[in-house]
């Protein structure tokens, strides 16, 4: 009997012995998986906050970018302007210097015509102090004539020299615009790829805002149904004034009559073709499509409330839900048609752009 108590006993210790072996060994496996997770966790931490990282030095980037080649289309656009204005008044003073050659040819034929067939007769004076008197008017008028001829001339390579001076600094813009435009476009793909995942996630939401934009009427509807930020009871927006989001000139302001005898609540900015166009302050992009009658257009919500909308644009570099920077770059003008409509809506008012931008 005591045998078999003390086999019993064995028995029943060497398989609590097995079992806590067991057992040990299974709560190892899961504290090496519970490493294993944490140390992913913290592999994807860190390769979000390089990702965050990249992205922010990128739309930084962009900024500065932007700023550079809209100065230089901007400087560009001024120095071909100046170009062909010189130009108009060379092939004008060309066609006066002509027109000019011919009369002092006339006037020297005649000249030479009276003084091969003199009349110095005696008897018939009267026609001696006409031919003089038709030499004496003949002469001062080869005289205007020429001095006329002179200035032109002067002004002419005056104008010449002008022009060669502004065409050289147009060289020079070139291959620097090419530089900064180069970097531009390789930061606009960066940034492109940067959105693939924004892009994918916000599919649904697009295809609902296509179909807002097919039963909105209007800008001020489109705009109210995309949203806003949220409103307070200060209407603030910014102790500057931005820059707008085009460089151009102002030909319609806020309150004119339109071409249509309606009341502009926006302003109408002519632009250079194809002009770059960048985000008037930080923000949110809300829409970013095609809309009826006004080409492709940009709605970016700002804090406070504001929305700004900017259409007739060629071609859009930026996203639904995408985050952007004032002075990030968002697209180009239609090269076909450069006149930007520019909103700025706080709710369900249209409000003066001139309260948020300076003119250029």
């Amino acid at each position: 009997m005591l045998k078999f108590v003390l086999a019993l006993a064995i028995l029943c210790g060497g398989a609590n012995s097995v079992f806590a072996a067991g057992a040990t060994s299974e709560l190892d496996k899961i504290q090496t998986q519970i490493r294993q997770t944490e140390q992913k966790n913290k592999q994807l931490e860190q390769q979000v906050k390089t990702s965050d990282r990249d992205v922010a030095k990128t739309k930084k980037q962009l900024v500065t970018a932007a700023d550079k080649v809209s100065s230089l289309e901007e400087l560009r656009g001024a120095l071909v302007k100046k170009i062909a204005e010189l130009d108009e008044r060379r092939d004008a003073l060309v066609a006066e210097l002509e027109k000019n050659r011919a009369r002092v040819s006339d006037a020297a034929a005649g000249m030479l015509f009276i003084a091969a067939n003199p009349s110095f007769d005696s008897e018939n004076m009267h026609e001696f102090v006409l031919t003089s008197a038709v030499l004496a008017g003949m002469s001062d008028s080869f005289d205007e004539q020429i001095v006329d001829a002179g200035e032109k001339i002067a002004e002419l390579d005056k104008i010449l020299n002008e022009r060669a001076i502004e065409k050289e600094k147009l060289d020079r813009t070139a291959k620097k615009y090419s530089d900064e435009k180069n970097l531009l476009d390789k930061l606009l793909r960066r940034r492109s790829a940067q959105n693939e995942k924004l892009r994918s996630e916000h599919m649904a939401t697009q295809q609902k805002l296509r179909e807002l934009s097919a039963r909105a009427k209007s800008i001020s509807e489109l705009s109210a149904g995309v949203g806003s930020s949220e409103m307070s009871s200060d209407a603030h927006f910014s102790i500057r004034k931005l820059n707008q989001p085009v460089r151009g000139r102002v030909i319609v302001h806020f309150g004119e009559k339109t071409a249509l005898g309606l009341k502009s609540d926006g302003w109408r900015i002519r632009t250079g073709s194809d002009a770059l166009v960048t985000a008037p302050a930080d923000g949110v992009v809300k829409f970013a499509d095609s809309f009826k009658g006004f080409g492709r257009v940009i709605i970016i919500s700002h804090k406070n409330g504001y929305n700004t909308v900017m259409t007739n644009l060629g071609n859009i570099d930026v996203v639904v839900g995408q985050e952007v920077l004032g002075g990030e770059p968002v697209g180009r003008m239609n090269p076909n048609k450069p006149e930007m409509y520019l909103e700025v809506r706080r709710g369900d008012k249209a409000i003066d752009p001139a309260r948020l931008f300076k003119e250029n």
